[in-house]
């Protein structure tokens, strides 16, 4: 006997795109006005990492609403061309975030170095207060973000261009005290390397994430010997092969695999309890079991060359 199953979650689906864009929403109108205002004050007191700052909020504020355009794509219902839905827009946006983060810490770089060569004078006193106020909207920014950055991985994208930005306020901080106090002005170009080194750590962390789930890897947190393992362990199945989990995007997981049953009396409690035990034990949202009663490798190719 064949058996095919699809099991999809989407109570409250709905409501979760909600939360995620009033939260996107929330973080693009504060870092956009703050961006703002450290532009003009990186312009006006000479500060190369108030600037590097800036333009690195700037990027927030591209990717915040790319992040917005991708989250109401993402909710979109599965049609005949996406059977799957629009989610896979989520990753993709994570991927311009990270090229994105990239270029700006390029640009960055080559203005550091030029200012390294040689320092300006730097406006200590306002230069602190501007870097003050882009803290704490650095601060409010990643707060609304939080809370949704382990369930979408745009909104992860989002949330670390936030809080790169945040450690680069309170380096932008810490150079305005040392020039203030001292009166050395590279460690206006210091802080900046540090800020470009924050950003392509981040980024390239975000990277590595966004191009494992478009690899079709495997949930990092879900161990596939344990998933076989418990599904052997389901009365009446002898075997377990074909089979393959992926994520569509963060929080999604997929799986599909084909069941041994030679018992056909027990093959629908089998199947049935195998799509109750991938969703409730290992958090797969889409699943879809074949049942055999002879071993059949390679999916349905074996079958068609007989």
């Amino acid at each position: 006997m064949s058996g095919h199953h699809h099991h999809d979650h989407s109570c409250g689906q709905s409501q979760g795109h909600s939360r995620e864009r009033k939260s996107i929403r929330a973080a693009f109108f504060i870092t956009a006005v703050f961006a703002a205002v450290e532009l003009i004050g990186g312009l006006l007191t000479g500060s190369i990492s108030l600037l590097s700052d800036a333009l690195h909020m700037v990027s927030d504020v591209t990717a915040l609403a790319l992040s917005f355009f991708t989250s109401k794509v993402a909710a979109l219902r599965p049609d005949a061309k996406r059977t799957f839905g629009y989610r896979r827009a989520e990753v993709v946006a994570a991927l311009i975030n990270a090229l994105l983060l990239w270029g700006v810490a390029g640009y960055m770089l080559r203005e550091v170095y030029d200012r390294f060569k040689h320092p300006e004078p730097v406006l200590s006193g306002p230069m602190l207060m501007i870097a003050f106020l882009g803290l704490f909207a650095n601060i409010a920014s990643a707060w609304f973000l939080h809370s949704e950055k382990e369930h979408n991985i745009n909104i992860k994208g989002a949330f670390l261009h936030v809080l790169s930005d945040l450690a680069g306020s309170v380096g932008v901080i810490a150079a305005g005290l040392v020039i203030h106090f001292t009166g050395y002005y590279r460690a206006d170009t210091v802080v900046s390397l540090l800020i470009i080194a924050l950003i392509l750590y981040s980024s390239s962390r975000l990277m590595a994430e966004t191009l494992h789930i478009l690899m079709e890897g495997a949930p990092p947190r879900l161990d596939i010997s344990e998933l076989e393992t418990a599904l052997l362990a389901i009365e009446g199945v002898l075997g377990v092969h074909e089979l393959h989990v992926w994520s569509l995007s963060s929080g999604f997981n997929a799986l599909s695999a084909h069941l041994l049953v030679k018992d056909q009396a027990l093959a629908a409690q089998a199947l049935k309890k195998a799509v109750c035990l991938a969703s409730e034990k290992f958090d797969i949202r889409h699943s879809a079991f074949q049942v055999e009663s002879e071993m059949t490798e390679n999916s349905s190719c074996d079958i068609c060359e007989r």
